[in-house]
């Protein structure tokens, strides 16, 4: 099955105007999660559970899968954001952990090979690791740390305040230790 399937899928004509706006948020994201487990009882020929679904999570990642729990946590802000991309991708993305999990057992990486299958074969995606999403806007204090590279790092005031407890973050790129530069205001 193509993506465009999935996204007529996930946002059928008969949605338009009144009804698309009447429905709320969260049911066009449980829409997206039944979807994307349909797609996946389809490809790999048996039945999953659904996922508890939370609209709870804070900060800058856009959802977070839990597989061993069977549960999604959404960004509810960056959901709004950036709804439609969000739909699209990343709501495969979380369901994708969850079905390679069942389907590979748990000693596997979260972003791994059996993961990437899973977004390529079933849901036609590249396997993106992370968003895009404008996570700015969220921030209220931004901490700049530098490492042995040209790569810029910001820190939120939570992994900052982890580093000045001690906790060690190491670029991803050259793999040197991230050192405090200087803090930020926000912007705007």
């Amino acid at each position: 099955m193509a993506p465009l399937q999935l996204t007529l899928e996930l946002v059928p004509a008969e949605a338009a105007g009144e009804e698309a706006a009447v429905e709320s948020m969260e049911t066009r994201v449980r829409a997206a999660v039944n979807a994307c487990f349909r797609r996946a009882e389809i490809h790999f020929q048996r039945r999953f559970e659904r996922a508890q679904l939370a609209f709870n999570l804070r900060g800058m990642a856009a959802a977070v899968a839990y597989p061993t729990r069977n549960a999604i946590r959404i960004n509810r802000r960056l959901l709004d954001q950036n709804a439609d991309d969000f739909l699209l991708n990343t709501v495969p993305h979380e369901v994708s952990h969850l079905i390679a999990y069942r389907v590979h057992g748990q000693r596997i990486a979260p972003h791994g090979v059996e993961w990437a299958a899973i977004m390529r074969e079933v849901y036609g995606l590249e396997p993106l690791r992370c968003h895009h999403y404008d996570v700015r806007p969220g921030l209220t204090t931004a901490y700049r740390y530098r490492c042995g590279c040209d790569a810029g790092h910001v820190f939120t005031t939570r992994r900052h305040n982890n580093a000045r407890r001690g906790r060690l973050y190491l670029c991803r790129r050259c793999r040197q230790p991230l050192r405090f530069s200087h803090r930020e205001a926000p912007a705007g």
